[in-house]
């Protein structure tokens, strides 16, 4: 393996999967990461570098990198630790997407008494709401 195809196959862009690798006991490499900006496609983003394999030598880091771009991997090996990880940041990426979809509640306060109000709420519902206060 020459040193473009070993950087290649142990360096992501996904902060998550490297949040997972390190979780396991991969290294960064000595120089851990570069920013990179104006490739014209991702504005700026950071590429994470780590060494080859765990440091007790349990974890290889490209086939960990592997598994986290299998869909199915987890389904297949859900005992392995790499499978929790891998799960919990995704559901995390879920719950943040949820977050982001929804819309948020103002909080309006008049005479000791509180209204939440969505933000999206038309003005015939915000009268609704501000009557009571």
């Amino acid at each position: 393996m020459n040193a473009i195809t070993h950087i290649s196959s142990t360096a992501t862009s996904n902060t998550c999967l490297a949040s997972a690798l390190t979780a396991v006991g991969i290294p960064l490499a000595e120089k851990p990461f570069v920013r990179v900006v104006g490739d014209g496609i991702h504005g700026e983003r950071t590429v994470w570098f780590f060494e080859p394999q765990s440091a007790d030598n349990r974890f290889q880091t490209k086939e960990l990198i592997e598994a986290w771009n299998d869909e199915a991997w987890h389904l297949a090996n859900p005992e392995h630790p790499f499978a929790y990880i891998k799960c919990a940041l995704m559901n995390r990426q879920r719950l943040v997407d949820k977050v982001k979809q929804d819309v948020p509640l103002g909080c309006v306060r008049r005479r000791g008494k509180i209204a939440f109000i969505p933000l999206d709420a038309t003005p015939a519902t915000e009268d609704l709401f501000l009557k009571y206060l």
